[in-house]
Formats: structure tokens, C-alpha cells, sequence
């Protein structure tokens, strides 16, 4: 299923994400760019530098890196590993970026005292092939979530596998934010100082070229040709789930976002958005803070001063 994300990038007279070598735009800078699709979600990047042939080198690199971990982590590639691992209940010999992805995980399912849980993918099938073959649910419709639980998913450099039979794993939540931040460190290790990248989620190194910060517009949840807020990012990513991004049932009632604990598709906001160090953190904690209420999300704020979040209600 495709996690749309609404975010306009509000870039001035930079379409889109934007790069250059310089500290200030100049009329000689060239657009090099890239347009496609991570992991579902449509994302795009541009370089402005007088060295074309550099930068084609780079977005050649950055291409090849979303690529490679999309055969790693894709749920609609069945020959990825992620599939391998949710057919067979284990991987033997993940890819060493299996460790890092994983780690993170643990990591936002702790910080959001497990309302972040990519275990929830067999709810997300049951869901997907009950609205598949009728337009509502009866009554008593409610899928089996025994099979969710981050603590059943045991990993290490060597293997990964579930401890209990039929579960399954999503890292939509999480994959594209990863991703996102992969291709931004090549970018910026390329010496590409101002960094604005698209891709599902957003990651900004340094400022604009303009020497202020990125402003970065988030849409409406109830009306996606307005905005709801713009924020600025230095330094910083941004990632925004909503419930209206991919529905089951036509009046929206039915939807992605998936409460792991209820098994439910309950949410407490239209839409919410993270600012986070990474992109990877900002996906896992806009997906996981979904469904948390205000004390709870005003409590992480509060003790983790690198974190914002934007709510809709």
C-alpha cells in the first residue's frame, strides 16, 4: 500500500528539493535533477551547480543506493528480502542494513511506548482483503491481532525471524524516511552543502542557498490544495501521516494507520507531523504518534527538545 505523504516543499524559485555548492543562488547554477518513486511514494531532488557531469555522477549514485534498499525493504517486490522474510518467517543472512533499520525501530517503538509497531501488516491485509470483496464491514468484523508484537521479532546481524507463526512486517513507516536519509549523507559527503531531499519524507542539511532556512509547507488534511502549516527546517527532517492518505472504505471511516494494540484503524488526528535529528526518526514517530493524545505527545516534546510536532485535529 502507498503511505502518501503530503508535503509541499515551498523552495522560493527551487522547484522542489534543491542543492547547491554555494552559499547563494546564482543565475549561472544549473538544475540537475531527479524525479521518481521510493518505495511507493513519488520523490524528487535537485542539484543547482556549474558542474553537471559531477552531479549527474552523484544523482547516478543516489539512484543506484534507493535501488538497492528498495530490493531490500519493499513489500511490492516479492524477490525483496522483506518478502522472503514474510513468507518464510526468516531471513538467514540479512543485509547489513537490516541491523540499522531494525535498531530504529526498537528505538521509536520504545520512544512511543509501542504505538509505533511494524508488526501490524497481517491487520493491514486482513483489512485490505475484507474491503477487496465488499464495500463494509459487518458488525462484528474486527481482525485477529495476535500476530502483532514487536517483541516477537528477533534479529541480529546473522538472521532475522519471527518467534510466533503467521506474522508479517511492514516497514512503510520507517523505510522511506531510511532511505531518504541514506541518499541525503551521499549528497552531502559529495560536498554539496545545501541539501533539501524529497522522498517520501523530507531531510534538509544546512540552510538554503539564500543563507535562511527551508520553508516547507505542510498541506491541509481536509483540503490538500491549501496548507495547514509551514515550518522551517535546518538541519532537520520532516515526515507527515495522515489517515485520509490511503483509505479502505469510501467514507475514510477505514483506513492505514492501524492502532497495534486495539488492532483498529484508530486515530487521534487527521494529520501529524515530526521534525526529528533524521528522517528515519521523523517517519517511525509521525506514524506511531498517529495515535497518541495530546498529554502523551506533549510529554515526549518535553523531554526531547530536538523533537516538534504539528497536529491536526
Amino acid at each position: 500500500m502507498q503511505r502518501r505523504r503530503f508535503i509541499q516543499i515551498m523552495a522560493s524559485s527551487f522547484a522542489g528539493a534543491s542543492l547547491g555548492r554555494t552559499t547563494t543562488a546564482a543565475p549561472a547554477l544549473g538544475a540537475v535533477q531527479w524525479n521518481g518513486y521510493t518505495l511507493g511514494a513519488e520523490g524528487r531532488f535537485t542539484l543547482f551547480t556549474e558542474d553537471r557531469a559531477a552531479a549527474q555522477v552523484v544523482l547516478k549514485h543516489c539512484f543506484r543506493e534507493i535501488q538497492r534498499l528498495e530490493n531490500i525493504f519493499s513489500l511490492y517486490d516479492h524477490t525483496s528480502e522483506l518478502s522472503q522474510l514474510n513468507r518464510e518467517g526468516a531471513l538467514a543472512k540479512p543485509s547489513a542494513d537490516w541491523r540499522s533499520i531494525l535498531d530504529a525501530v526498537t528505538n521509536a517503538h520504545a520512544t512511543t511506548q509501542g504505538l509505533f509497531d511494524p508488526t501490524i501488516q497481517p491487520l493491514w491485509k486482513a483489512y485490505d482483503n475484507h474491503f477487496s470483496k465488499q464495500s463494509e464491514p459487518p458488525i462484528n468484523f474486527e481482525p485477529q491481532h495476535e500476530t502483532v508484537g514487536w517483541g516477537f521479532v528477533n534479529y541480529s546481524e546473522s538472521q532475522v525471524h519471527f518467534e510466533r507463526p503467521n506474522m508479517q512486517l511492514t516497514l512503510n513507516g520507517i523505510a522511506q524516511g531510511f532511505i531518504t536519509d541514506r541518499v541525503t549523507a551521499i549528497i552531502k559527503d559529495a560536498g554539496y552543502a545545501h541539501v533539501l531531499v524529497e522522498l517520501g519524507e523530507t531531510r534538509a542539511i544546512g540552510q538554503h542557498p539564500d543563507n535562511r532556512a527551508w520553508n516547507v509547507g505542510i498541506k491541509d488534511a481536509t483540503n490538500t490544495t491549501q496548507l495547514h502549516e509551514v515550518v522551517e527546517l535546518t538541519d532537520q527532517a520532516l515526515a507527515t501521516s495522515g489517515s485520509y492518505g490511503s483509505t479502505f472504505s469510501e467514507d475514510g471511516k477505514y483506513h492505514h494507520l492501524i492502532h497495534p494494540k486495539l488492532g483498529l484503524p484508530s486515530t487521534h488526528w487527521k494529520s501529524l507531523s515530526v521534525i526529528a535529528p533524521t528522517a528515519t526518526e521523523a517517519d517511525a514517530l509521525s506514524t506511531g504518534l498517529s495515535f497518541a493524545n495530546k498529554s502523551q505527545i506533549t510529554a515526549l516534546t518535553e523531554s526531547r527538545a530536538d523533537l516538534l510536532v504539528f497536529l491536526q485535529a
